[in-house]
């Protein structure tokens, strides 16, 4: 009787944890598109910012250097 209970709590967790598994990979397709979205419109906004601003591509370069120095957590 307890070898039935302990196997068919084991299907369970087995169960549960395919669930599981589908869900993370599900959450992960997610928001590798979600970036992907936000990647399109990142490149969008630097061309749109090239063809107003024709020198922007020189000043990009400061730009990015002093991104460096900021800490993404802190904002």
């Amino acid at each position: 009787m307890k070898e039935k209970e302990v196997e068919k709590q084991l299907n369970i967790l087995q169960r549960e944890i395919a669930i599981n598994g589908e869900e993370l990979e599900a959450l992960r397709r997610n928001q590798r598109a979600s970036m992907d979205a936000l990647r399109l419109e990142v490149e969008m906004l630097r061309r749109c910012l090239i063809r107003l601003y024709p020198d922007f591509k020189k000043c990009i370069v400061t730009l990015r250097d002093e991104a460096r120095e900021i800490n993404p957590e802190a904002l």
